[in-house]
C-alpha cells in the first residue's frame, strides 16, 4: 500500500553543473507531476536605473523560447495538458511546468528549453512593458498597493532588497530594451545557486539522469550575491495618505522579521498563526471583524525569506471606521508579543495547522510547493517529517519570546491609505 507521507521525504540528488537537484516523490495515485527552476533573479538584483527588469525577464521567459514563439508555446502547453508559471520574491524567481506524469520527460526538457532560450520578442517585450505600466498605476492609486508599497518604504532602508515591489517606474521599465533583459537573463539565470525540483514517480537516479540531458551546460559562475544594508536603528512612524474617490482604507502594521531558517521560526510561525493567519480563528478576524465588525478582511502575515522578512498585520476597513481599527490591530500585535497565549488556543492553532498538512499531499502542485520550500531555504530533507513534532515542541513561553523577535516594533510602520476623510452624507 502506497504511504501516504512518502511525498515529505525529500532527496537530493547530485548536482548538474552546480544546479541543485531535488527529486520528491509524487503523491499516492498522482497522474501529474511537477518541476521548478528556483534561480537568484528576483528583484532584488535589478541593476540601478533598470528596476522591473527582473518582473519582466520572468514574464518574458514562459511566454517564449527556443523554436516556440508565444502562440507556439502556449499551443504545445495545450496539446500536452501543461501549464508553465512564474513566481517573483525579492531573491530568487521561480518557473514551474506541470502536466501529465506519463510526459514527465519531455516536459522537464520544454522547462529547460524556456529556462536557457528565452526569445524575448520585441512583441512580448512591448506587451510585457504595457503590463507593467499598468501595475505601477493600480499600486500608486489603489489603496490596498499603495499601502504595502509605502509600508516597506518605511521599514526598509534605501538599498535593501525587500525595500522595492519590483515593478519599477515608468522611466526604470520604459528603459528597459532588449539588450538590457538578455544581459540580465544572461547573468542571473544560472545553475550555480539555483535549484531544480522535481515532484514525479520517476526514481531520484531517473531524475538525475533527466536533468543532466536537460540542464547539463548552463552557465556555471554564481550570479551577484544581493547587498543587505544594516536596518540600523529606528523608531515606529506612521503615514496617513488621504486616496479621495476610493471605496476603503487599507491599514498595514509591519516591520522586519526573521528567517524561515532561525531557529524561532516554528514557534513564530504559530504566533503568526494565533494573530491573524488562521483566517476565522485568528485575533484579528474574531476582534476586528467577527465581534466588532469594523473590517471587510482581518489578517496578519510573516513572510520569511533566505535574508530575513517582514510581518504584516492588516485590514481593509471604511473611511468612518479607520481610526478605530489601526489601534485595535496595534493592541492585538503588543498582545502576541508580550502576553502568553493560553494552552488551549494554543493548542486549537497548532492542531488547525497541522491537520493542513496531510491535505497538501492529495495533490501534486501543493506537495511539490513543500519541496520547492525545503530547496531554496536549504532545509533538512524530513524538514515537513519533523515539523509536527517541532510545532508541539513549541510551548507558549517559546512562542511569546519569538513572536518578540518575529514582530519588532522599534523599526514598525503603520500605514493607512484610502478616503481618510469620507464626504458626510445628510
Amino acid at each position: 500500500m502506497p504511504d501516504p507521507r512518502a511525498p515529505l521525504r525529500i532527496e537530493f540528488a547530485r548536482d548538474v553543473e552546480g544546479l541543485r537537484v531535488v527529486r520528491q516523490p509524487a503523491p499516492a495515485a498522482a497522474a501529474s507531476f511537477s518541476a521548478s527552476y528556483v534561480g537568484p533573479a528576483g528583484w532584488g538584483f535589478d541593476p540601478p536605473g533598470e528596476e522591473g527588469a527582473a518582473r519582466s525577464a520572468a514574464q518574458l521567459v514562459t511566454a517564449a523560447a527556443g523554436p516556440f514563439d508565444r502562440v507556439a508555446l502556449a499551443r504545445r502547453l495545450d496539446r500536452a495538458g501543461a501549464t508553465l508559471s512564474q513566481e517573483l520574491t525579492p531573491e530568487a524567481v521561480e518557473l514551474t511546468i506541470w502536466g501529465p506524469a506519463d510526459a514527465w520527460k519531455e516536459l522537464l526538457g520544454l522547462l529547460a528549453v524556456v529556462v536557457r532560450r528565452p526569445r524575448f520578442d520585441p512583441d512580448d517585450i512591448e506587451r510585457v512593458r504595457r503590463q507593467l505600466f499598468e501595475r505601477q498605476l493600480r499600486e500608486t492609486t489603489q489603496p490596498a498597493g499603495r499601502a504595502d508599497r509605502e509600508l516597506l518604504r518605511v521599514v526598509f532602508p534605501p538599498g535593501h532588497p525587500y525595500r522595492r515591489t519590483g515593478l519599477g517606474d515608468r522611466r526604470s521599465v520604459a528603459r528597459l530594451d532588449r539588450d538590457a533583459l538578455v544581459r540580465f537573463h544572461e547573468t542571473h539565470y544560472r545553475a550555480e545557486g539555483a535549484a531544480l525540483v522535481v515532484t514525479a514517480r520517476a526514481p531520484a537516479a531517473a531524475v538525475e539522469a533527466a536533468a543532466r540531458r536537460s540542464f547539463g551546460g548552463m552557465r556555471g559562475a554564481p550570479a551577484p550575491a544581493l547587498a543587505v544594508p544594516s536596518l540600523g536603528s529606528a523608531r515606529p512612524r506612521s503615514i496617513e495618505l488621504d486616496l479621495p474617490g476610493r471605496s476603503q482604507v487599507e491599514v498595514r502594521l509591519g516591520g522586519p522579521s526573521i528567517a524561515e531558517s532561525d531557529p524561532e521560526y516554528p514557534a513564530a510561525y504559530l504566533a503568526n498563526q494565533v494573530l491573524g493567519g488562521r483566517q476565522y480563528l485568528s485575533r484579528l478576524f474574531q476582534r476586528v471583524r467577527e465581534r466588532n465588525g469594523l473590517a471587510y478582511h482581518a489578517s496578519s502575515h510573516l513572510e520569511s525569506l533566505r535574508l530575513g522578512g517582514i510581518w504584516t498585520a492588516q485590514a481593509g476597513t471604511g473611511g468612518e471606521r479607520w481610526r478605530r481599527v489601526v489601534p485595535m490591530i496595534a493592541e492585538e500585535v503588543e498582545r502576541i508579543r508580550r502576553r502568553r497565549i493560553p494552552d488551549a488556543e494554543l493548542r486549537r492553532i497548532r492542531e488547525s495547522v497541522i491537520g493542513e498538512l496531510p491535505l497538501a499531499l492529495e495533490s501534486t502542485d501543493e506537495a511539490h510547493a513543500l519541496a520547492v520550500e525545503v530547496a531554496y531555504h536549504d532545509l533538512p530533507a524530513d524538514f515537513w517529517l519533523t515539523w509536527p513534532d517541532r510545532l508541539r515542541a513549541a510551548r507558549p513561553v517559546a512562542v511569546e519570546a519569538a513572536a518578540q523577535t518575529a514582530f519588532e516594533r522599534n523599526r514598525s510602520a503603520t500605514v493607512v491609505a484610502g478616503p481618510l476623510s469620507p464626504l458626510v452624507r445628510t
